[in-house]
């Protein structure tokens, strides 16, 4: 089962769209839901732990440094017999974007937005314990937090925002990305929203108001792929989510996803990845 948390945005009072917890504070909470879908940005960093941590199919163990990064929607889930010790950032993208000039300033970064790179970062002593201590700093915002002091909060998360950046796209060259096109993002937005109803590139580029002509090479010049193969790939991804982390039957899944048929579905997805829907839950569920 997939449980959905959405950000409580008044835990401190006033609206507060930003929030650091201890891994030890959420140990009830990862028991009773080891698998999860945030509707925020969560970055966790481990300072002690044994497991592994799997955000959408990358799984990677848990131990000191490692800094693992989750956009809304993902799925993500703990494999692990004891609570890692860490700290868990997570912030809605408004708290930035409502104040920053730079209203894709979240969307830009390949920490959160990298397709083709794992969604975690090793870091070393240095930049661990500089890490540990920008969070100590929100730490103690948050516990004296007025509501006028929101601009120290986001100073500081702007901040370990670019020094994980850095330290990403360092660690993965290729993860680096020319700004995002208005109607690439729009584009986004969309498929993410619909992907389940509607797969032609005809029907994102009306509601775009361009040529499927044009938004096709925007995606390809962004992605490297076409649209319509972004679009089957986002609705392949929530077919696998589904079938890793749901009890759902192939013929729940290939109607949830708007396919006439299960036999559609299958040869659907056994054409993008090479493997039946039913052995793609065999391999991940052993």
């Amino acid at each position: 089962m997939i449980t959905r948390y959405d950000f409580f945005r008044t835990k401190y009072g006033e609206e507060l769209l930003i929030d650091l917890i201890s891994l030890g504070d959420l140990e009830k909470y990862i028991r009773l839901s080891p698998v999860q879908r945030l509707t925020y940005y969560d970055i966790t960093v481990i300072a002690d732990g044994k497991g592994t941590f799997n955000i959408d199919n990358h799984e990677h163990d848990l131990k000191q440094g490692s800094v693992f990064f989750s956009s809304p929607g993902q799925i993500r889930k703990w494999n692990t017999d004891k609570v890692p010790q860490g700290y868990v950032l997570i912030f809605e993208e408004e708290f930035l974007c409502t104040f920053f000039n730079d209203t894709q300033f979240v969307q830009n970064l390949a920490c959160f937005n990298s397709y083709d790179s794992p969604p975690v970062l090793q870091l070393d002593y240095n930049d661990f314990h500089q890490l540990i201590s920008l969070l100590q700093n929100i730490k103690n915002e948050i516990s004296s937090f007025k509501n006028y002091d929101k601009h120290i909060l986001r100073a500081l998360l702007y901040q370990i925002l670019i020094l994980l950046n850095r330290r990403f796209i360092s660690a993965y060259p290729s993860s680096r990305k020319k700004p995002i096109n208005r109607y690439v993002k729009s584009f986004i937005r969309l498929v993410d929203t619909n992907h389940h109803q509607y797969r032609t590139v005809d029907y994102y580029a009306q509601h775009l108001h361009i040529t499927s002509g044009h938004l096709n090479s925007l995606v390809k010049d962004y992605f490297g792929i076409s649209a319509k193969k972004y679009i089957l790939n986002r609705n392949i991804l929530e077919a696998k989510r589904m079938l890793q982390y749901t009890h759902m039957g192939i013929e729940e899944i290939a109607y949830r996803l708007n396919y006439e048929n299960a036999n559609y579905f299958i040869r659907a997805f056994r054409d993008h990845t090479d493997v039946t829907p039913l052995h793609f839950r065999n391999q991940t569920n052993p």
